[in-house]
Formats: structure tokens, sequence, C-alpha cells
């Protein structure tokens, strides 16, 4: 297989599994709803510095990654395909970077689309490019950054220079994106590059050129966005940064400092398992031996680094993956091209493996998930959706033999990155929906109240459900009640006081509200736990609608 006929497979892989599936499965409550309803609310106003979430003036992020769901919202309206668009798109990024330093690191144009395709394929960025959050467009920026770093860490003179520039803009762009890692991620890779080659002159000397380019990227954006929102940086360093670092609160979700090590081999899969034999074609590479410590820089410096925060989220390493893409794409094509690479007993242990796990899904298929004990996954379909699980897991185990019968190199790695796309296509299809809770999928009991909600006078709920409940009704009213949570941005705004409430006082505004000469209509949504406590109270009226769905009840006063 020719280059160009695996650039052809690699783009349309990407196609198939990161673009297709992006409409299909429902918002996951309440990071990609949060996402959407910042943007459209930035649409509708027109302020597109002073962010604004539900009504609620929001600190927690620069708004550059808020543009780009803007835009995408403004072109494909008001829909999941069109809030997670940005995501993919920065996962094309990302890939084509890999790509691109596959190629620079060897000077093989065919490494480039071998490379694509790996980090493709990983779940990490798979799984995550395909939902709407910050980390898919801070990746792609990051990984800009980073291969202009190596470029310039690997060039001289004015070269040198422009590539170092580059890679400030890049990472300036990426700070207004999510914030500080934008530097701490390229800066700690790069000095435990420079210091494993013995380059103590360009440990400081290096720096300043990306540091003075990414100052001149931030500077106007800075002033006009606490020109706009004087509160925000305060909030956005002090609290979204070294609070989250220090001494975080729930907001900040705390975890232990191994975390990263626990997630970072679970993202890398399908691939995971190949780290052995893509180390026995890298291990004696000395050709490439600047490109390799590049990239295990970084991946190991930031992988510390981000050990030391006490807050952390999963998705805080993306930006580690396209590394480990790289280094998995060169070692096993050198690694099978040198002989090195052969069919082992753990190839087919895990040959085998995956056909009894497709045998134990047809036979969930057959059986019944809830004869043989299992929690259901999904409401409707869950034979088909086994039946298909236990074919793609038998198409991959199939796949993966045809590939080592593949005469040349770069043939069998095609083939072995095809054979797990059968089960990855399944990711947006097979979304578990009976697995979540009403808090968490409330999307089904929305639609049965669509009217009643959107022309609610008074709409009060819980911070959980607020912004599923903004993204479907468009409201930027909403009242909070309970733990205000991310709706708490500490600046102690007045006009929003009156929008964050104890559970214990909706009965008092539900009562002020109906009693008025004229009443109005109300909708509350609360914790089932919460309901009777509100109707049992004395002076609240006699409810008109009332529909309870798992934790969650839909109160309605016409």
């Amino acid at each position: 297989m020719n280059a160009r006929r695996s650039w052809i497979t690699a783009i349309i892989l990407f196609v198939a599994l990161s673009v297709v599936g992006l409409g299909v499965r429902p918002l996951v409550v309440p990071d990609e709803p949060r996402y959407g309803v910042i943007p459209a609310e930035m649409i509708e106003t027109g302020n597109w510095l002073a962010l604004r979430m539900a009504g609620f003036v929001y600190c927690e992020k620069p708004p550059l990654g808020y543009w780009f769901t803007a835009t995408s919202i403004s072109a494909f309206g008001h829909n999941a395909f069109a809030i997670r668009l940005p995501s993919a798109i920065a996962t094309l990024v990302a890939a084509l970077t890999v790509a691109w330093l596959a190629v620079r690191i060897t000077g093989r144009r065919d490494d480039g689309p071998l490379a694509f395709m790996v980090q493709t394929t990983t779940l990490a960025p798979l799984v995550i490019g395909s939902v709407a959050l910050l980390d898919p467009p801070f990746t792609a920026l990051v990984s800009l950054s980073m291969g202009a770093l190596y470029c310039g860490c690997t060039t001289l003179g004015r070269v040198r220079a422009g590539w170092l520039a580059l890679a400030g803009f890049a990472a300036g762009f990426a700070f207004l994106t999510k914030g500080l890692l934008a530097f701490a991620i390229p800066g700690i890779s790069v000095i435990a590059f420079l210091v494993w080659e013995r380059r103590w002159k360009d440990v400081f000397v290096m720096p300043w050129i990306p540091l003075g380019a990414a100052a001149i990227t931030i500077a106007p954006f800075a002033w006009m966005i606490h020109r706009a929102e004087p509160g925000f940086w305060n909030y956005f360093i002090v609290v979204e940064h070294f609070r989250r670092i220090a001494h975080p609160d729930s907001n900040q979700h705390p975890e232990p400092w191994w975390l990263f090590f626990a997630v970072f081999p679970i993202g890398a899969a399908v691939w995971t398992l190949a780290w052995p034999n893509a180390w026995k074609g890298l291990r004696d590479a000395s050709e490439w031996r600047t490109g390799i410590r590049f990239m295990i820089s970084w991946i190991a410096g930031p992988l510390v680094l981000l050990s030391f925060s006490s807050g952390k989220l999963p998705t805080y390493v993306l930006p580690l993956f396209p590394p480990v893409a790289i280094l998995v794409a060169l070692g096993l094509h050198r690694g099978h091209a040198s002989g090195r690479i052969t069919i082992d007993a753990t190839a087919i242990f895990a040959r085998w493996l995956l056909r009894v796990c497709a045998v134990a899904a047809f036979v969930v298929a057959l059986v019944g998930s809830r004869q043989l004990g299992m929690p259901p996954l999904w409401e409707s379909g869950e034979s088909l959706r086994f039946a298909w699980v236990g074919g793609a897991l038998f198409a991959w185990a199939q796949i993966d033999a045809w590939s080592w019968k593949a005469v040349d190199t770069r043939t069998w790695l095609v083939r072995t990155t095809l054979a797990p796309v059968p089960i990855l296509l399944t990711i947006p299809f097979f979304f578990p929906s009976a697995m979540f809770t009403a808090s968490k999928h409330p999307w089904p009991l929305f639609d049965r109240h669509a009217e009643q909600l959107r022309g609610s006078e008074l709409l009060v709920t819980g911070a959980g459900p607020a912004l599923a409940l903004s993204w479907a009704t468009g409201r930027y009213d909403i009242v909070i009640a309970g733990v205000a949570s991310e709706f708490d941005n500490e600046l102690d705004i007045e006009s929003e006081r009156a929008r964050r409430i104890k559970w214990d006082e909706v009965a008092a505004r539900i009562i002020q509200v109906r009693a008025a000469s004229a009443p109005r209509s109300v909708s509350v949504l609360c914790p089932t736990s919460e309901a009777e406590r509100i109707l049992q109270t004395t002076g609240v009226p006699v409810v008109d609608v009332r529909e309870t769905d798992g934790n969650l009840t839909m109160l309605y006063w016409r």
C-alpha cells in the first residue's frame, strides 16, 4: 500500500470514526450542555467577551474555545452536532500534527498516515474528540506549539526564531482556550528535553522568543476581556489555577496523585498492549534519538507535573497522547521491518481473548442481560446491540490475523489500525442511556414537558440539571436551588443573588408567585427526595402536573 492510498484510508477512517456519529447520542450532562449554553447565549446577546452561563457571569475559562462553538452553532444550528464539531476538527488538527512530526523525525513521508491512523484509533482522543469540551481544541493548539518547539530545537538561526515564535503564538491561543497549562505543558516538556540533551545554555535562552510571542498574542484579548468583565482575570487565575492546585473544593475535582498514571494506559487503548513491541523498534534507533527523546519528554514531564496538582480531571492528559501515537507508529513500523516484531504468544492470546468475548456477547444477545443478572444498558434494542458487539470483536480478531499475512510493513500496520475499527464505530451509537440517572439523562422528561418548561414564568431547578434545561429551552432566567456549584462565581453580583436559593426557600417562592393578583405559571424540576417536602409545605397550592422519573421530579402549576 503506497503513501497516497494510506492517506485516503486515513481520512476515510477519521470521518467514519470522528464525524459520522457526532449528532447521534444525547448530550452528556453537565459538561456538554455547558459548552453549548455559553456560546448560544453569546450569539443571542452579541457579547463575545463577557461570558454568561444561563444568565450567570462565567469566569472559569477564557472565550476562545466558546468562539469556535458559537461559530459552529451559527453555521449548523442549535444541536449536538454543531457543539461537537469544533472538538472533531481540533482532533483532526492534532492527528495531522502527529503525522507532520512523524515525517519530520524520520524523513519518510509514508510514516505520516500511519501515525495519523494510530492517533485516530487511540481511545482517549477518539472519545473525547467527539464530546463538546475545551480539551480537544486545547490539545490541538498545544500539539501545534510542541511541534513548532521541536522544529525550533532541531534548527538554527532565523529559522529557529521563526519556529519558536510560532510555538509562542500557538501557546498564547491555547492559554486563551484553557489557561496556564498552555505554558506548563510545553515548558516542562522542553526543559526536560534540553536537560536530557545537556543543552544547558538553551534552557535559559530558548524560552524568551515563545514567551514574547505568547504575550503579544494574549495581550489585546486580555485587555478586551478585562474591560468587558473586570472580575474575570482575578477569578480565573486565583480560583481556577492556584486554588485548584493547592486547595481544591468539589468544583475543582480533588483526586489522588496517581490518577493520571492509572488513566493514561486506559486512554491509550487500543494501543497500550503494543507498547512493548513499539519499544523493540525504538530502543536502538539512534538516527531518531532526538525525536524520541523529545516525545518521551512531552509525555513524562507533564505527566509528573500534572500529578502534583490536587485538582484533576482525566481529560487533562489528552495533550499527551500525540507523542504516544508517534512513538507507537514509528516503533511498530521499524520493529516489523527489521523482523523484531513477529506474531507471538501474546498476540495469539489477545486474539483468542477477543473471540471469547465475542462469544460471550452473542450469548448475552440470545439469553438477555436481565436473565443473566446484568443491569440494563439500553432502553431498547439490547439484543441487537450485543450481537453487533460480538460481531465487531470477532471481526477485530480476524482482521488482526489477516494483518500478519501482509507482505510489507506498511500494509501490516494499516491493517492493524483497521482491526479495532468495527468496535470503535459502535461508540457513538451505543450510548448506555439506561445506566444514567434522570438528572444525568433528563432529555426524555424535558421532551414530554417542553411546552410548559418554555412557558413558565418561574422556572426552578438544581445546579445539575440547570445547564441541560437551559440548553433544551433556551431559557437564561432559571432560578438555581440547593448548592449553586459552578453557578456561584464568588463575585457576589446583586442581580444574581435572587436566582440562587436553598431548597427550603422554593416553597415560599412558589407561594409568592401563585398568591399574586395575576398568578403566574411555575415549573420546578427537583430531586425526587425534595418534591414531597415542597408539596407538603403549608400554603403551597395543589400541583397541576407531577411526574417522577427516577431521581428527578417535575412539578408544574398552570
